[in-house]
Formats: C-alpha cells, structure tokens, sequence
C-alpha cells in the first residue's frame, strides 16, 4: 500500500522538519509565542500557495471522496495569523522555487499526504500549547491545530484510503517524490524564517 511506502520513504524528511518546527518545545511546553508565530507563517504561505492549486488538480470524483472542501485549511491559518496581528501581506517572499506537482493524481495525493499529515499532530499540538503557560486564554489563536476537532481520525482515515485506492503501483514513485518534495518546501522555507 503506498501509505505505508509513504510512510517509510519520507521518514527522513518528517523528521528533519520536527527538528526545525519546535516540537520539542512543542512537547516539553517552552514554546514562546514568536516560535508559534514562525510556525503559523511557515504553515500560512505553503498552504497559501498551494491549497487550491492542489484541490484544483484532483479528479471531481477524488475530491469528491476525500471531502475536499472540508479540508481547506487556508481560513483557519488567516484566522491565527489575525489574532496574533500578522499581517500576510508582510510576510517574506520566498527565496527558493516552491515546488508544485504536476496535474497528475498520484502527484497530488503525495502533496496532501505531508499537508494531512501535519493536520493529523494537530490535536496533540493544540492540547501541549493550552498547557503551555506561554498561551493561557489564546485558545481563539490556536485555529489551525485544532481544525478537524473530533473528525480528526475519520478525516485521516478517510485520505488514507482514497490514497490507497487511487494510487497505483505504477504511480508509486511519482507520489512518493512529490510528498518528499513537498517536505522539502516547508522544509526549506523553515530554514528561509529562522
């Protein structure tokens, strides 16, 4: 199944991206408000540019299993980035290319594969930082890592088996190149805001 190759096969790359998004302070409940900040922008501009994009490029009938609309996360990050008075409009250019996969199915799905993925830490996420003396009464602030709420196991669920239905053997390598590249973007653009 290509989740589980995904899985395996971009390893490497989720764990060099924990190490610069803070999840040690995540976890031992350090995180200053401007590392949260570095953390919603960095999550801000990749799904700024590419959420629709990828959305667009999916089969109707794909979309339509995965509840697409359902899984637009943009307005939540807009949501954070108002409460804690980032403006978009003075956020950085990139300085690298942004990669963005080719209209093909298996390319997207290995997209959505890190953008879910990082959804699926949310919960966990959301309830270090409510412990985290760092953001008493900022709950109004933590919109993103909490965006599916209870949903959250069904939606992953969900993904998981429309990428394992949809991708075939063939398209294996194309999907997991396109999630190890995707890793490489908010990888890169981490680097880019430290």
């Amino acid at each position: 199944m290509i989740s589980n190759l995904l899985r395996s096969e971009t390893a490497d790359r989720h764990k060099a991206l924990e190490a610069m998004m803070f999840v040690n302070e995540i976890m031992n409940r350090s995180l200053s408000v401007e590392e949260y900040k570095t953390l919603l922008i960095v999550n801000y501009i990749v799904h700024q540019k590419l959420e629709n994009t990828l959305a667009n490029s999916l089969d109707a009938n794909i979309a339509n299993k995965m509840e697409m609309n359902s899984r637009l996360k943009l307005t939540s990050l807009e949501r954070d980035l108002t409460y804690w008075n980032i403006d978009p409009l003075t956020l950085p250019a990139l300085d690298f290319e942004l990669f963005i996969p080719e209209k093909n199915n298996a390319a997207v799905l290995g997209a959505f594969y890190v953008l879910e993925g990082a959804t699926l830490g949310g919960n966990v996420i959301k309830k270090h930082l409510l412990s985290n003396r760092n953001f008493e009464g900022h709950e109004a602030g933590l919109n993103y890592y909490g965006v599916y709420g209870e949903q959250l196991g069904a939606k992953w669920k969900t993904f998981l088996n429309v990428l394992n239905e949809t991708v075939k053997e063939e398209d294996y390598a194309l999907c997991v190149t396109s999630a190890n590249r995707t890793f490489d973007n908010l990888i890169r653009l981490a680097e880019q805001l430290q």
